[in-house]
């Protein structure tokens, strides 16, 4: 069965022109498609890509902090990453290019080295090249 387009939901013709009901005001903070919740995040966490696609910002991020749309663009990197297969998660490992990266308790152990970085590390491949 395939999606259908009416002519009451979505999109509208209006005046021989598709106009779309889904509107983003300015100066909010939404990433069409991907949901952006505020929560509570653990300290010096500015924001974390979900397996479901979803993006979590921490709440002591004010709307007009640069900072903000900088964690949230360097998020995007990862949910991209994860749709198209490049990298993943669960809670026992970082799937990464097909490599294991085993984590717990805030780190994460370079299979080569047997190094442990922190969650978030910039020296970690998938956070090197990210915004």
């Amino acid at each position: 069965m395939a999606f259908k387009l009416g002519s009451s939901k979505g999109l509208q013709a209006s005046g021989g022109n598709i106009k779309s009901k889904f509107k983003f005001k300015s100066g909010e903070e939404a990433v069409p498609g991907t949901p952006v919740f505020r929560k509570k995040l653990d300290e010096n966490i500015l924001a974390e890509a979900n397996m479901d696609g979803s993006i979590y910002v921490s709440k002591d991020l004010q709307p007009d902090d640069p900072m903000l749309k900088q964690a949230i663009a360097h998020e995007m990197q990862h949910i991209t990453a994860m749709k198209i297969g490049n990298e993943t998660y669960d809670d026992n490992a970082v799937y990464y290019e097909g490599e294991v990266w085993p984590r717990g308790d805030g780190y994460i152990t370079d299979p080569n080295t047997g190094k442990k970085y922190r969650e978030g590390d910039k020296s970690l491949p998938w956070e090197a090249n990210k915004i």
